[in-house]
């Protein structure tokens, strides 16, 4: 099985410090591979931090909860601030926080990388949280950072390595809230875990903004849902706001899957109410709503809308009036806390909250 040999591919090495903005992340480097790679494709490598070493069979280990940093691109802090809300529960629980890095960051802390000659995967900026494809030069070939999360989940469901495993949390907040919503519509990795018996949840903290699974938004007032003005915003619809023109990753699994798929994943939505209209974001955002608060009411009423009450088994959405806007705040959360780290569910916060 090839999540076998990504294990055993481990790369360790001390490297310095914690933010993103100075260095890569202290753990390891984990080794991907693109989809239908050839068995001698060489591979790339993502930075990795984590609260327990990555080697070895992790018994009593019943929980995994795989964070995404958001534009920071700060992995160790995004696995600190999930450490320190785990407590106690660090010890049953593996968290795992991939950096996404950038051909800068690369550029800039290369002298400390453990070896120059192996290849770091980078991605564009406007690409990671949607999964994009990283820079590659032949022989190499560019790699979904959705594909990253897909071994990630590989590895963490692997029973030789986690024979207690029964609940994986895919989470973010802001930036990292946009990907791992697109990411839930599109998993190539949700299908099995679930044959395997293990509960697969994701936690989508202060997103931007959403992926719609049809033309239709919020027209205001009375209007309902409808296509908005194309004249204004000709391409609203296009991933990774809507379905049209999808990138490699999500076109392998594409549209009608996504439609189907997406009401079956457990989803917590969790937001801050209130926040001031954004002008500066695309048309295609904005045609959402003017506040993220907004963005996210509307979207719950969307998805009511399309999916009637399998949506409502299913997904949750909290606007906590306590919580504050940023990731700790948000995971923090009573609800964020409870899928977290305790039986996956917790009662939805009225969309009232965000008015």
């Amino acid at each position: 099985m090839r999540v076998l040999l990504l294990v055993m591919g481990f790369l360790w090495f001390g490297c310095a410090t914690a933010r993103a903005a100075d260095a890569v992340p202290a753990t390891a480097y984990f080794p991907v591979f693109p989809y239908n790679a050839q068995g001698n494709a060489p591979p790339q490598f993502v930075p990795v931090a984590a609260n327990h070493k990555l080697d070895g069979v992790h018994r009593g280990i019943t929980r995994a909860i795989i964070v995404i940093h958001g534009s920071d691109r700060d992995a160790n802090d995004a696995l600190a601030g999930m450490a320190s809300l785990a407590g106690a529960a660090n010890a049953e629980t593996m968290i795992v926080a991939p950096q996404f890095l950038l051909p800068s960051d690369i550029a800039r802390v290369a002298a400390h990388l453990p070896d120059q000659g192996q290849l770091f995967a980078a991605w564009q900026a406007n690409d990671w949280p949607y999964g994009g494809n990283s820079s590659a030069t032949p022989p190499q070939q560019g790699i979904s950072s959705f594909t990253v999360i897909d071994l990630l989940l590989m590895y963490v469901s692997d029973p030789d390595v986690f024979p207690d495993m029964k609940t994986v949390v895919v989470a973010g907040a802001g930036t990292g809230a946009d990907f791992v919503q697109r990411y839930a519509a599109f998993s190539r990795a949700a299908a099995p875990l679930a044959k395997q018996d293990i509960n697969l949840r994701f936690i989508v903290a202060g997103a931007h903004s959403y992926l719609y699974m049809t033309e239709n938004r919020m027209l205001g007032g009375r209007n309902g849902f409808g296509q908005p003005d194309v004249k204004v915003c000709p391409a609203y619809d296009a991933y990774p706001y809507g379905l049209e023109n999808l990138n490699p990753y999500a076109g392998r699994a594409g549209a009608n899957a996504a439609k189907l798929d997406y009401a079956t994943r457990f989803i917590t939505y969790l937001n801050a109410p209130g926040g001031n209209s954004e002008q500066k974001a695309n048309c295609a955002v904005l045609d959402q709503g003017a506040t993220a608060a907004v963005r996210a009411k509307n979207f719950r009423l969307y998805l009511r809308s399309i999916y009637s009450g399998v949506a409502s088994r299913t997904q949750v959405f909290s606007f906590d009036h306590s919580a504050k806007g940023d990731a700790l705040g948000l995971f923090g959360s009573s609800c964020g806390m409870e899928v977290l780290f305790g039986d996956g569910m917790c009662p939805e916060v009225p969309e009232s909250a965000a008015q």
